[in-house]
């Protein structure tokens, strides 16, 4: 439950804001001046958001608020006041403010903004809580390369030790004809082949891919061993499967008198691939999680600067609309209507920007996908049908139970839908599929129009990017912050002048959830 202080001089304030926000499950906190919440902030070292006065007795709030972002951790504060004073903003901006209301203030509003504040905190423990797991990982993985490269220069502590018992590593000694002479249990699990199997034949006809790599592998490695004493390379070995997998081996040379042969210690990297390919992934969304509360810093800056007077240049503009009509021709009318189209244009530009950077907040319920897809072809059809889109929809027969917000979901979906009519400008044909996995739903959009290029696939998720005339390059982006936020995937296959496919998997609802 998140925590929430409030400062206010004025009792019937604090306890009507702290009303609305219990009411919406927030805990709440409240002082009459700067000296009460800092002793409040003290001793609960658990807030995540503060509303703060902005004229307080004694000390003002913006004071209260430079002292409270000054310490650590970071915890969104809103100032409030019933003078607005257009001097002050820059300095509460300044002063790292997350956002400003005037009195009065109303209850939709300072829920919205309380809300949006603490789910921007609980992002920014989200993110250091990641950061710290990235760190102890990569912490990790030094530690265990440290360790492997002190037992691999034992060599021969760690062969008499691990020969007869060791599982995580596959030892394989061949002659000097290159002949298996000894193969141990942990080579029997890594490969699928018994002891009695492997003994006396050569390396290649069992696990090296010759297709790909050819027998002058190994003999290199034997031939760089020689050299060197001790070689170390990475390669793609076959099982008796036919499964691959990337390994690492280590060859040292075996020498009593004359060379023996070489003995061979094999390592899977398979579990290590797959642990830096997550790393990837987390550091990807690191980095647009970043971008998104950059984004939502500068779009809460432009409402600021812009949306008030955008609002006040509709009202004169709608005014003086109200009083020309009559006494001018209908061609000044229709300039002023213009005016007034181009103001809603961009307040309209302004809200786009400021709902895609705005945290999502879901809530999810059991939904049959297919209706949820029908229902959004459904609105759109006589769109389509004007456009010369002719649509075809393909359902998985039975109920596809998922867990959706189905708001944000249907939002989505329509942004797909809509791109994929303005990628036919001439019409063409619509193909929406519904499927099912063993723990996957899809959801498949394709269309027949003039396809992307390669340029505009890489950057198709990228915000503000787009080849339209019109249009802010968010709805793909959004598309996939919707989607992921359901602990889904999203992905686009196109081809220039070969139409689009925009493919969504989503986790299956359990039974019993």
């Amino acid at each position: 439950m998140p925590k929430v202080l409030i400062v206010d001089d004025e009792p019937s304030i604090r306890l009507t804001l702290s009303a609305f926000l219990a009411r919406e499950g927030f805990e709440t906190v409240a002082a009459a001046d700067a000296a009460q919440a800092v002793a409040l902030f003290d001793s609960h070292g658990d807030v995540d958001v503060a509303v703060v006065d902005v004229n307080l007795p004694g000390r003002s709030g913006i004071s209260l608020l430079q002292e409270l972002t000054g310490r650590g951790p970071y915890v969104p504060i809103i100032m409030i006041t019933g003078e607005p004073n257009v001097s002050h903003l820059p300095e509460i901006v300044r002063s790292g403010a997350y956002d400003f209301i005037a009195k009065p203030v109303l209850k939709d509003a300072i829920i919205r903004a309380v809300a949006h504040a603490a789910e921007e905190r609980r992002l920014g423990e989200e993110k250091r809580r990641l950061e710290r797991e990235v760190k102890l990982h990569a912490e990790e993985l030094e530690r265990r390369v440290a360790e492997r490269t002190a037992e691999l220069a034992e060599a021969h502590n760690f062969l008499n030790l691990v020969l007869d018992s060791s599982t995580e590593y596959a030892i394989v000694v061949v002659d000097a004809e290159a002949r298996i002479t000894l193969f141990n249990r942990g080579a029997e699990l890594l490969f699928g082949y018994d002891a009695a199997e492997a003994l006396g034949r050569r390396p290649r006809e069992l696990f090296i891919d010759v297709g790909r790599y050819g027998e002058e592998v190994l003999l290199s490695a034997l031939r760089e061993a020689d050299t060197a004493g001790r070689f170390q390379t990475e390669l793609r070995l076959r099982r008796k499967d036919g499964t691959e997998l990337p390994a690492s081996a280590v060859v040292t040379p075996m020498i009593g008198g004359r060379r023996l042969g070489h003995l061979c210690v094999i390592r899977d990297l398979t579990a290590e691939r797959e642990a830096e390919e997550a790393l990837r992934h987390m550091q990807a969304r690191l980095a647009r999680h970043e971008k998104i509360a950059a984004l939502g810093r500068v779009a809460a800056q432009v409402a600021h600067e812009v949306r008030n007077p955008l609002t006040g240049m509709l009202l004169y503009a709608s005014h003086l609309r109200n009083k020309l009509t009559g006494r001018v021709g209908e061609e000044e009318l229709r300039l002023t209507d213009r005016l007034i189209e181009t103001i809603n244009h961009l307040a309209n530009t302004v809200n786009q920007i400021m709902n895609f950077a705005r945290p999502l907040s879901l809530e999810p319920r059991e939904v049959d996908l297919n209706e949820v897809v029908s229902n959004v072809l459904q609105l759109l059809q006589p769109q389509l049908a004007a456009a010369g889109v002719e649509t075809r929809l393909e359902s998985e027969g039975g109920c596809l139970r998922a867990r959706l917000d189905e708001s944000s979901f249907r939002s989505a979906l329509t942004n797909l839908v809509l791109n994929a009519q303005q990628a036919m400008p001439g019409g063409g044909r619509l193909s929406v599929k519904t499927g099912r996995g063993a723990d996957w739903l899809r959801v498949e959009v394709a269309d027949t129009g003039a396809g992307m290029t390669e340029e505009q696939l890489r950057n198709v998720f990228e915000a503000f990017y787009t080849t339209k005339s019109q249009g802010l390059g968010l709805g793909m982006p959004y598309a996939r912050k919707v989607v992921e936020q359901h602990g889904g995937r999203i992905g686009v296959e196109s081809r220039a002048g070969a139409g689009t496919t925009v493919r969504i998997y989503l986790p299956a609802a359990q039974e019993g959830e």
